[in-house]
């Protein structure tokens, strides 16, 4: 069975970046939906249709656009030194033109974060919010086409439980199915259509064309247009070209959305999440790169024959010798062809005497071509004279199907320690350079790879693995002729019945590759999956391309980004396991440089500094067992390992009282306003410029707003009854509110119910031990060898259990720094991630415990969380906050003094509200 991804809903970058968008357009409430009768033609006549178009409206001023989206921009984020910065700095931002009414917005989201996630629920946001029902997704080719396609299908259950209400009809558009265009405008239910730009792009095309038997004669372009869509654009860089501005200008957008992580043109910029925050915030793999390198030889004789072309005029080949010029001997490509010598065509290297060029064979029926010389040696297609390339390619094969094995090894050692909660499955991705190289039986990658992965099955260190047999380990995914023959075709080039196999089951099958059912886990790629195509379990990529590669490194290592799913649909956040493995033909310092310099040339952010060398970058961490055995390990450990259960004992009517009070002192809502401004320009030599505005006031929005199922939305928010929710709504003084402004009051709603309900059960919550703790032995069995943290957010320390602390902030940096420089501060060490106490938000791990000798001769034990600030209230409540709540009630019961904070002079001290019970 294919394993069933679970989807957070409550990611908040992503819940940032819908809202970016969704406020350009506030003030739109319940406007949104329009209904159209007569189509606007070419020449600007107008032609009464013969039905209905239900489509989108939008009724704000193009000043009122301005202003919400100059908001969204100012919107405060914070900075490095601890103050506040726009979330969109100045210099990013477009000029808003006098008149402009057609949002042009870009949202820039890192490979891996859920770009396609989160521009699917901006359209049902959108829809619920403003009204608008008609959404086309407009991608520059099939095989994203086929991801978008998967996507919406593969999301629709969760956001059935999202938006019970606004359950959208997907489409893909299909030339032999033109009624769609009728289908897609006829109510005012959420449609979204999606369509590849090259089927539309063209004048005489289909979309384009009237047919009197579809459509009520109209082209389904008119009737797509009169609708006013909200135009999704996937990886707009690809459709910068005059005929494709030109083709999604047709489509009449009301709004253009545009989402990419490599924007060309940024246009209205409303939100960022760049290639550095996304690293640091752990939201994407790290990447390990492990080099294999090889000193290069130009002594030899080398002929590599990249391409064989046939044309009605003879057959060519395109191949790369030794070739000196002006002193200096390199590498060169050039073009063969008959009677040839490469003697001559070398620059006069005696290593090619004999080699002239006897005859070019091109390959047939899915038979590799190959070059014939007069020495007798035969060139194919794909493949160099020299062992040593071949032997470098084969090495790196080598420690690409070794990395794998590692992986999983390490995520079955993992689960069986308790670490993940399920099973993962890793898969492990080969680029090649041709075809025909993996295809036939013969083909060389396929032979090494079958004889490899034998010999690295049978190694001692694997033999726990039941890993599958070679027939079914791995496959290619290849574009086919129509005689079903894989061939070298791009992923641009993917159409009509090249599709196949190819992506039917990278494609459509997506989440099957996840399920141990399906055995395959190496896939062989030409260029299928350039783009549109990644698998969260790829853990380890290796390009057998070499030099010969177009492809960027950025687009490589994006198709293993994303966070990896386990067996039970949760993703793993577990950062020892989250790391992809890049196995680079060039040294590490090239790829990272190369690596680092596509990042910041397409983003402008540093990257530097994150990328990690596999075979060296690794640090080491030493358990060291004598500290087990210590009278004050064993003493502080007897008194923190407890194990409790807890019980809540709270009244409902607290919680009711507590809700209605926190309801009653919410912020007033402000009704949804139109707001008038008046521009005062004047007219000189440079023309017409525009000077201050004056502020001319509000007018409210006249008529009801569309009210929501209230109850069964909170119900579904917050974790009380139906009836505990009816019983607030129904005291609280401000209920009419909700007319005003339904989303915004029931936000507010949702957040004081919350936080009445926490505080009740923090308050409440009663602790009891159970009599069993945490073993010390632990530490040995799930002891952490090695780490790739970076080097500087490691700790070498010699009073902790560990000859190395790895941290996860410089809060945490500096934390260990100061206890390992106390002199009264024997022992410490920062907590396994296998310490959880149960609270009713899921497990919580506190930072540190430590041992302090007291001035009078006692020891002192301490459990301190260190966070970036001492006011609980400036935390994230429903994580940390409330955790530490349940934490200190914990810790009271076990009689453990804890507290939390960021100043270590504060933390090392006894904390105030406890009582030592005779210790002192």
């Amino acid at each position: 069975m294919p394993v069933e991804i679970k989807f957070d809903g409550g990611q908040q970058y992503q819940l940032d970046a819908i809202d970016a968008v969704l406020e350009v357009f506030n003030g739109n409430e319940e406007q949104g939906r329009s209904e159209v009768a007569d189509l606007v033609l070419d020449d600007g006549t107008l032609d009464a249709l013969d039905r209905v178009v239900i489509g989108n409206q939008l009724e704000l001023s193009s000043e009122q656009l301005r202003r919400n989206l100059r908001a969204a921009q100012d919107k405060p984020m914070p900075a490095e030194d601890g103050g506040e910065v726009p979330t969109i700095p100045e210099d990013l931002r477009q000029n808003w033109l006098n008149g402009e009414t057609v949002p042009d917005l870009s949202v820039e989201m890192e490979t891996g974060t859920g770009k396609t996630y989160v521009y699917i629920r901006t359209c049902l946001e959108m829809h619920e919010r403003y009204g608008f029902s008609k959404f086309v997704i407009v991608v520059p080719g099939v095989a994203i086409r086929e991801g978008v396609k998967s996507s919406l299908a593969l999301l629709k259950p969760h956001f059935k439980e999202l938006y019970p209400d606004s359950q959208y009809e997907f489409m893909v558009w299909d030339s032999a199915k033109r009624k769609m265009a009728s289908d897609f405008v006829r109510d005012s239910s959420l449609k979204i259509m999606v369509i590849n730009l090259e089927a539309f792009k063209n004048e005489d095309n289909i979309f384009r064309r009237k047919d009197p038997e579809f459509n009520g004669g109209y082209a389904p372009q008119e009737l797509i247009s009169a609708a006013r869509p909200v135009v999704v654009m996937d990886e707009p860089q690809n459709m910068e070209t005059d005929a494709s501005k030109m083709a999604i200008a047709s489509l009449a957008p009301l709004a253009k959305l545009r989402y990419s992580a490599t924007h060309r043109d940024l246009k209205h910029l409303v939100y960022r999440l760049t290639p550095v925050d996304a690293y640091d915030l752990r939201l994407v793999k790290r990447i390990g790169v492990l080099s294999v390198t090889k000193d290069e030889d130009l002594n030899g004789t080398y002929v590599e024959v990249s391409k064989i072309t046939a044309t009605p005029g003879g057959v060519t080949a395109t191949a790369k010798i030794f070739k000196t010029n002006a002193g200096k001997t390199k590498l060169t490509r050039i073009t063969l062809c008959k009677d040839m010598d490469l003697f001559v065509e070398s620059g006069q290297r005696g290593a090619y005497q004999g080699w002239s060029v006897e005859d070019i064979h091109a390959g047939q029926d899915g038979e590799r071509g190959y070059v014939e010389f007069g020495n007798g040696t035969l060139v194919h297609e794909g493949v160099g004279t020299t062992s040593e390339e071949e032997q470098h390619q084969r090495l790196m094969l080598r420690q690409a199907i070794e990395s794998h094995f590692e992986k999983e090894l390490q995520l079955k050692l993992q689960l069986r320690r308790g670490l993940i909660s399920a099973a993962i499955k890793p898969l492990t991705l080969f680029f090649i350079d041709s075809v025909s190289n993996y295809h036939p039986a013969d083909g060389k990658l396929r032979q090494w790879f079958e004889q490899e992965y034998e010999i690295v099955r049978s190694d001692a260190r694997f033999r726990s693995l039941d890993m599958p047999d070679i027939e079914v380990v791995h496959d290619g995914y290849f574009a086919v002729s129509s005689k079903g023959v894989p061939e070298d075709v791009s992923s641009r080039g993917l159409e009509g019945a090249k599709v196949g196999s190819a992506l039917e089951r990278i494609m459509r099958s997506k989440e099957k590759l996840l399920s141990f059912e399906e055995p395959l886990r190496f896939i062989f790629s030409y260029a299928a999956l350039a783009e549109g195509w990644d698998n969260p379990n790829v853990f380890t990529i290796c390009n057998l391309q070499h030099g010969r590669s177009e492809m960027r490194k950025r687009q490589q290592v994006g198709r293993g980004l994303r966070l990896p799913v386990m067996v039970d649909g949760e993703r793993c956040r577990n950062d020892d396991i989250n790391v992809l493995t890049v196995i680079a033909h060039e040294d590490f310092a090239k790829f990272a440089c190369d690596l680092q310099e596509e990042i910041e040339k397409e983003t402008g952010v540093k990257f530097s500094g994150r990328i990690v060398d596999l075979k060296q970058d690794k640090i080491k961490l030493q358990l060291k067992e004598k500290v087990l055995l210590d009278p004050q390990f064993i003493e502080l450990w007897d008194k923190i390992s407890q194990k409790t259960t807890y019980e809540l004992a709270f009244s409902t009517d607290d919680v009711v009282a507590d809700a209605v009070r926190r309801i009653n002192v919410m912020p007033a809502i402000e009704p949804i306003k139109f707001r008038v401004t008046k521009h005062i320009t004047s007219i000189n030599a440079e023309g017409i410029t525009s000077g201050d505005y004056q502020d001319r006031g509000t007018v409210e929005v006249d008529g009801a707003r569309k009210l929501p199922d209230l109850v069964g939305e909170l119900t579904r928010r917050v974790t009380l009854t139906r009836a505990t929710i009816v019983r607030i709504l129904s005291e609280i003084d401000n209920l009419d509110e909700v007319k005003l402004n339904p989303s915004v009051f029931m936000d507010q709603v949702e957040s004081a119910m919350k936080e009445a309900l926490y505080a009740q059960e923090a308050e409440g919550i009663l602790y009891k031990p159970t009599g069993d703790s945490w073993r010390a032995e632990l530490f040995k069995e799930w002891h952490q060898a090695e780490t790739i943290a970076p080097a500087s957010m490691v700790v070498e320390v010699s009073k902790s259990i560990t000859d190395k602390i790895v941290c996860d902030s410089g809060i945490e940096k500096t934390f260990a720094q100061f206890l390992e420089d106390r002199d009264d501060v024997p022992l410490f060490m920062k907590l396994p991630h296998w310490f959880k106490i149960d609270t009713p938000l899921h497990g919580y791990n506190p930072d540190w415990a430590f041992v302090r000798e007291h001035p009078e001769g006692q020891y002192l034990h301490f459990v301190r969380e260190t966070k970036g600030t001492d006011r609980l209230e400036e935390l994230q409540w429903e994580s940390e906050g409330w955790k530490i709540k349940f934490g200190t009630a914990h810790f009271e019961q076990l009689k453990v003094d804890y507290f939390w904070g960021y100043d270590p002079a504060v933390l090392i001290e006894i904390s105030p509200d406890f009582a030592w019970h005779g210790e002192t």
